[in-house]
């Protein structure tokens, strides 16, 4: 059964309980004595089901770094990217899904169940809660920390918002409780479809190394202002908690070819019916008759047009392992043939690359290059899509979407050792080293820690960073997890939020207009981008024209164009870094205190 179909099922049979309230005190409403639900392993297995309804579902999944990410081009700006959110249009921060995990804690304790099969069930409900409260600290910093129903008039209703200390210190405790008492303890008895206790780990390590992070790279200023937890603390946490994963042995980097598209074992990962889960710790599992997925649509279809952006393009590696370099010795740009040649295999696995191949409606694998209705930059995302032309439908996607995986896992330990300072040549093999070579790199940095810095990385992404040991781990850290949610929240927590105003929305380069151009090298004309002020075009090119215009457009560079996109109104402030808390909860509760930047 797959994960979407549950919480189909669950939302529309349980009736114990109201996933609607919007503040801390609204009253649970039944339709069954408590013990239907509390006194028996079938009613809380259903209970806690509903609680996967938090996860992203299939229709949010894929595109999770759509928000304010700086490597992606798109043609819609929310008011949070122009800056513009403020306390008054800020919708209420909402508490109905902790409270129902509160809920369940507080009611089960039916002695008709024996406490291991409670445990487990509270592990369960104590994991939703540490993410539930990890989603909180992210967006408002310090909140409320509750950990039962609130009724009317009672004080916790008009406390004031809890410290980061506290609210961190609180997911710790759910984590490591989740991972002594879930039962599950590995993923293929459930095909990722449900926890096991080793998400509880994965979690722990990314709260913490996102917190130390936070604590380290915004230090003075107001965002760790009354913070006793020291970073290298929270380093040193977010490190044990991943080797803790690392040393149970139930994981793997995924190689082989179980669950295969044929496409290579990144690609599986994403784009296979069923996850491959030696490595997937936990998915959203789609299935295509009930319509719950669309990536394909998304990303053929929609007019967002969202595209991967070149200077993150250019930090993907050289085959090699050396740095890629956009220009060839003349100072000319490379084409698209030839900066796709030779790279990081996750590159061309992750977009529309020189050898992409898709399924036409006469199911014929037909060599298939970006498509400029839909692409800003020519980068066209194919990571989360299946290669048919069938499913580029609202709804058609059935490949499962990873949610957690062992990756994450390896990144986590090698970016928390670096920033202590332990990390060893043998703990870089066995992290980055094993990730680099399942993208097919053969050299450079895979058996020892890299002593040179990068410079193109640097200075385009994180210049206040000089140590080549954390801004590699950067580089790998974005390649390997991008667009699965993880930018903004790296962005932030290494206070690099300026990189959303300052990086080009860049793209491909062309040598010149009104030139039919074989993009893939496959002896086939692709494209032929028409010049503005010469709109003629020739027969024979019509149906592979492109006209240039809004929102295609080309600047001038050495040997040619390139495409980039100018859109306008993206914005950056410091106070970005956390929501505003609504004005509607601050007058509710006169004890908060609003977010830094807020106030005026």
């Amino acid at each position: 059964m797959k994960l979407n179909y549950i919480k189909t099922i669950v939302l529309l049979s349980v009736g114990v309980v109201c996933l609607s309230a919007c503040n801390l005190t609204e009253t649970q409403r039944s339709s069954a004595d408590a013990a239907l639900i509390f006194g028996s392993e079938t009613g809380l297995n259903l209970y806690c089901n509903s609680f996967y309804a938090y996860f992203p579902n299939g229709t949010a999944v894929h595109h999770q770094d759509e928000t304010l990410c700086d490597y992606m081009a798109k043609t819609e700006l929310s008011d949070f990217e122009q800056g513009a959110l403020v306390p008054e249009t800020q919708g209420s921060w909402g508490w109905d899904k902790i409270r129902s995990v509160n809920y369940f804690l507080d009611h089960n304790n039916y002695q008709s169940v024996p406490e291991v099969i409670r445990n487990n069930y509270n592990g369960i409900a104590r994991f939703f809660r540490a993410w539930l409260y990890f989603d909180k600290l992210y967006w408002y910093g310090g909140v409320p920390w509750i950990d039962h129903v609130l009724n009317p008039g009672d004080p916790e209703l008009t406390a004031p918002r809890d410290s980061r200390d506290v609210i961190v210190t609180r997911i710790i405790e759910d984590c490591d409780y989740a991972f002594e008492h879930i039962k599950t303890d590995n993923s293929a008895a459930s095909k990722a479809c449900f926890l096991n206790k080793w998400c509880a780990m994965l979690l722990k390590s990314r709260v913490c190394l996102y917190e130390a992070s936070w604590r380290k790279y915004h230090a003075g200023t107001p965002y760790v202002e009354g913070c006793q937890i020291s970073a290298d603390d929270l380093f040193a946490q977010a490190a044990d908690a991943a080797e803790i994963v690392m040393q149970g042995g139930v994981f793997s980097i995924h190689t082989g070819a179980t669950g295969s598209t044929g496409k290579g074992p990144y690609r599986d990962l994403f784009s296979s019916d069923s996850v491959p889960v030696d490595e997937v710790m936990l998915a959203v599992e789609q299935d295509n008759p009930l319509s719950v997925g669309y990536a394909n649509y998304y990303y053929n279809k929609q007019n967002v047009r969202a595209s991967l952006v070149r200077p993150f393009i250019n930090t993907y590696l050289n085959q090699d392992g050396s740095y890629y370099s956009e220009t060839k010795a003349d100072g000319k740009y490379k084409s698209f043939l030839e900066e796709m040649t030779g790279r990081d295999l996750r590159l061309g696995q992750t977009i529309r690359s020189i050898g992409y191949e898709r399924k036409n409606n006469d199911g014929s694998m037909v060599r298939t290059t970006a498509d400029y209705g839909f692409s800003l930059t020519g980068y066209h995302i194919i990571k989360f899509t299946v290669d048919d032309v069938a499913a580029d439908v609202y709804g058609a996607n059935g490949n499962d979407i990873p949610v957690m995986r062992y990756a994450e896992v390896l990144l986590n330990y090698a970016e928390a050792k670096a920033e202590l300072g332990t990390l060893t040549d043998e703990d870089w093999k066995n992290t980055i080293g094993v990730l680099r070579r399942r993208a097919g790199i053969t050299g450079g940095a895979l058996d020892a820690k890299p002593t040179l810095v990068d410079n193109y990385l640097k200075n385009t992404f994180y210049p206040d960073v000089d140590n080549p040991v954390i801004l590699e781990i950067r580089r790998e850290r974005t390649c390997e997890l991008c667009l699965e949610g993880f930018r903004l929240k790296d962005l932030k927590r290494w206070a690099c939020g300026g990189l959303w105003t300052s990086l080009p929305w860049t793209g491909i380069c062309i040598p010149g207009y009104n030139i039919p151009l074989d993009m893939n090298g496959d002896g086939t004309y692709d494209v032929y981008f028409s010049d503005p002020k010469m709109p003629t075009i020739p027969a024979e090119y019509a149906d592979i024209a492109v006209s240039v215009g809004d929102p295609l457009k080309f600047v001038s560079v050495p040997g040619g164009l390139m495409l980039r996109d100018e859109l306008s109104g993206r914005n950056w402030k410091d106070r970005m870094y956390l929501d505003p808390i609504s004005s509607e909860d601050i007058t509710m509760n006169k004890n908060l205190e609003q977010n830094p930047g807020y106030d005026n």
